[in-house]
Formats: structure tokens, sequence, C-alpha cells
């Protein structure tokens, strides 16, 4: 009786497994080193680069994030969304400002479902472009983790990105001071109701207020970069005299981070209230007071 049996013999099974592997593995491997010529490796999911894309509707509108696009129902759902507002003939100089979907009032959490017919079409947003770039500072600033590991890793911000924002940030905030005090500068011209010693007094106050301002808005911009109260003080301290008198009026316009864009908003909106408080007092001529009546005998 022999005492061989074939399944156990090492040698046969080890050429199982060898035709089995050049089957399975290695002919697919070989088809899959001869298709990568013509695929993109940063496109593919776990090891490529981030992939956002930009959605614009019929109506004109666009929006930018992660796509879900299953294709299997009527809708697809886009995450970790931005879209574009007006800002035209604001101090960017860009005729746009980009918000971070989730702040408006109802706060949308689990993404943005879109339904198809409403669609023009969809595009791959480029990950050097200004959209990318104002979305990585903003998810730096948000303190988010870069996804090393995904089916779409998300990028952040780098340090130098997040320098350029920060010196165009400043000098937003500057180039709209400068118009508010032109404005007050150019009412000084006219012919006013208010002697020259009284404009000259509220004008004076009225750049003061916005020099306050403007420090303020620098402390903000310094406390959401995630400075130090110290080292925030000495930032405004050494960067506030810097700005005095600049116009910069040749530097391109940036699209900022949302969270900046806001603290430039709202630095605008102040150097505004305060030039219509000192526009008001300059050209409201004084109330002429009622004549004392006669006493009648």
């Amino acid at each position: 009786m022999s005492l061989y049996d074939p399944e156990r013999d090492r040698v046969r099974i080890a050429g199982v497994w060898l035709r089995w592997s050049l089957r399975w593995i290695a002919l697919p491997a070989l088809l899959g080193i001869f298709v990568s010529a013509n695929v993109d490796v940063r496109s593919l999911p776990l090891i490529g680069s981030e992939r956002m894309s930009a959605v614009l509707f019929l109506d004109g509108q666009a929006y930018f994030g992660h796509l879900d696009d299953s294709g299997e129902t009527g809708t697809l759902t886009l995450r970790d969304v931005y879209y574009f507002k007006n800002s035209e003939g604001g101090p960017t100089g860009v005729a746009v400002g980009l918000v971070r979907r989730g702040t408006e009032a109802h706060e949308p959490a689990d993404g943005m479902r879109i339904n198809r017919d409403r669609i023009l079409a969809i595009e791959r947003v480029g990950n050097g472009s200004a959209v990318a770039l104002a979305v990585q500072v903003e998810r730096e600033l948000m303190h988010a983790s870069p996804g090393n590991v995904s089916l779409n890793r998300t990028s952040v911000g780098t340090s130098a990105a997040l320098a350029a924002q920060r010196v165009a940030a400043e000098h937003d905030i500057e180039r709209a001071w400068i118009a508010a005090a032109d404005q007050l500068r150019k009412l000084n011209d006219l012919v006013l109701p208010v002697s020259k010693t009284e404009a000259q007094t509220i004008t004076e106050k009225a750049l003061g207020d916005l020099r306050t301002v403007r420090r303020d808005a620098l402390t903000r911009l310094a406390n959401q970069l995630g400075m130090s109260a110290a080292d925030a003080e000495a930032y405004v301290r050494g960067t506030d005299p810097l700005l005095e008198g600049q116009t910069f009026a040749n530097d391109p316009g940036v699209l900022l981070a949302p969270d900046i864009d806001a603290i430039v908003s709202r630095a605008s909106l102040l150097y505004t209230q305060v030039g219509d408080a000192a526009a008001k007092q300059l050209t409201e001529p004084k109330a002429t007071p009622a004549p004392t009546p006669s006493p009648r005998p």
C-alpha cells in the first residue's frame, strides 16, 4: 500500500497556490500597471489628494465640497460645503467672499442634498485654486485634522498659506480705513453748516474712532490666528503703526477664509457707522432756538 497522499504533497500544494496567485493577483496587477498609465494616481481613494467638487446650479449659484454621487437616486450629497456671497465693492478686491455652510439659522449638519435637475455642471476644484486655499486655511483655523487614510482625505492650510491670509486681511482692513478717512476729508472740503473749528473737532474724533476700530480688528485677527493675549497685544502694537498711511492700492485681490473675511467685513461695517455718524454731525445745521415770546401788558 502506497503512503503517498497527493492532497498533502507540499510541492503540489505550492504549485496550486502559485497558479492561483498568477491567475488572481499577478495578472490583475499587470493589468493595473497598464491602466495606470491613463489614470491620475492623485485621484485615487486612500492614497490620492483631496478631491473637492464645484456644483454649479442653473440659477448661477455655486457650492463647493466633497461630492457623494452614488448615481442611484435623483439627488446627490455635498459635504463640508462652502459657497460664495456678494462682496463687490468691499476692501478685499474680490467680487465674492467665501462662506462656510453650517452657520445659517437652521444650522445644517448632515450635508447638502441637491436635486439633479437643478444642476448645470459639476467640476473638479483645483487643489491650488483660490477656493481650495481659502478652505484649507479655514480648516486650520478650526483646528481640523488632516485626513491621512480616507476615501477623500482633507487638506489643511500650511503656515505659509495662513501667513498670506493674515497679510491680505491686514491690508484689507487698512484699505477700508483709508476709504472711510478719505470720505471724511472730502466732507471737510464742502461748505458746512458748522464752523471750521467744530468740523476739525468732529473729524479728529471720528479719525480716532476709526483707528480704534482698526486696532480692534487686528486684535480679533490675532485671536483668530490663535495668538496668546500677550502675543496679540504685541502684534497689534507693532502692526497698527505700519499700516498707518499705507494704501495697498496695487495689491491683488485675495479670497479670504470665511472666519478671516468676517473680521474684515465687520471692520468695514464699523468704519461706515463711524463715518456716517460724523457726516451727520458735520452736515446737519444746528437747530435755531425758537424766539422767546414778548410779554403782553
